[in-house]
C-alpha cells in the first residue's frame, strides 16, 4: 500500500513539478469567476497568463502577485459613524 501513494505522489511530481500551472477552469474556480471571463481577461492582457496554441494556462505564483497588486491599488472609502 505504501508503495502505491509513493508511486502516485511521484507522478503527480512529475507531472506539475511545483504544482502550480493550472487550465482556465481550474484558474477561474480559484478566482471564483467564470472561464469565459477569465479567457477574456488573458486575450486582452488583463491577467497574467501564457498562451500555448489555443489554450491558455495560469501560473498561481502569478494570479496570487496580481491579485494583491489589485488589492492594493484599489482604495475604499472610509466610512465614519458620526
Amino acid at each position: 500500500m505504501n508503495n502505491l501513494l509513493e508511486t502516485v505522489s511521484n507522478f503527480s511530481q512529475v507531472q506539475n513539478p511545483n504544482g502550480s500551472i493550472w487550465n482556465s477552469c481550474e484558474a477561474a474556480q480559484y478566482l471564483r469567476i467564470s472561464p469565459r471571463t477569465l479567457t477574456r481577461m488573458a486575450r486582452r492582457g488583463e491577467i497574467p497568463s501564457i498562451q500555448i496554441g489555443r489554450l491558455w494556462r495560469f501560473r498561481r505564483a502569478d494570479l496570487d502577485e496580481w491579485l494583491t497588486r489589485k488589492v492594493n491599488l484599489t482604495s475604499y472609502p472610509c466610512r465614519l459613524n458620526s
